[in-house]
């Protein structure tokens, strides 16, 4: 951990970044090159097939990103009765980064579940790696690690029939679509397969 993190007691201590300001601009320029790397990620845009995928990505990404932050901002002040500029950022951060995996397939309502829970992973990965005195200054493990798994897994739940269909050309036959809508036990077992592999493969 950085020098003076933690106190003799192992409790955390807060250490302010340099600017506000950065973070903020910082994120609102990973937040709107998201709509390229999201609905980009259609790669067509020429029939109304493609433009109908994209656009609901971009509307999924939004709304996640959204959710993470206004969560973020709300438990916060109730919690400690401080609008926290910084930690906003991040629950926007965590919720692009957990509606990146099902951006095409889930419905907006999802998508602003998935932002929302997102963010309260990142404030609870938080807890969990203050208390072992694990120093993440930037909670890239949070965002980009435990809400990246978040988004993984979240797939093999929302992810509907008819957007699977959409975008992969699939047939229903195969129930490749979320357990919420039926689609048994196909699709939401790769999730947690998945996350398994990348986990091994990340560290390397």
């Amino acid at each position: 951990p950085r020098m003076g993190r933690y106190d003799e007691d192992g409790k955390p201590v807060e250490i302010r970044g340099h600017s506000a300001s950065l973070v903020v601009l910082g994120t609102f320029v990973l937040w709107v090159g998201w709509y390229g790397f999201n609905p980009g990620s259609a790669l067509a845009i020429s029939n109304p097939g493609y433009a109908n995928i994209a656009s609901r990505t971009a509307v999924t990404t939004t709304l996640s990103a959204a959710s993470g932050g206004m969560v973020t901002l709300v438990y916060l002040y109730f919690r400690h009765h401080i609008y926290d500029l910084i930690a906003v950022c991040n629950g926007i951060l965590g919720g692009l980064v957990g509606i990146t995996a099902g951006c095409s397939v889930v419905e907006p309502w999802a998508a602003i579940i998935i932002g929302g829970i997102a963010a309260m992973i990142i404030q609870g990965v938080d807890f969990v790696l203050n208390k072992l005195q694990i120093d993440d200054p930037l909670q890239a493990v949070h965002i980009h690690g435990f809400c990246g798994m978040w988004g993984v897994f979240v797939v093999g739940i929302m992810a509907t029939e008819k957007y699977v269909n959409q975008v992969y050309g699939t047939d229903s036959r195969g129930n490749y679509y979320g357990l919420f809508y039926g689609g048994g036990g196909n699709l939401p077992s790769f999730p947690p397969f998945g996350n398994f592999c990348l986990s091994g493969w990340a560290p390397c």
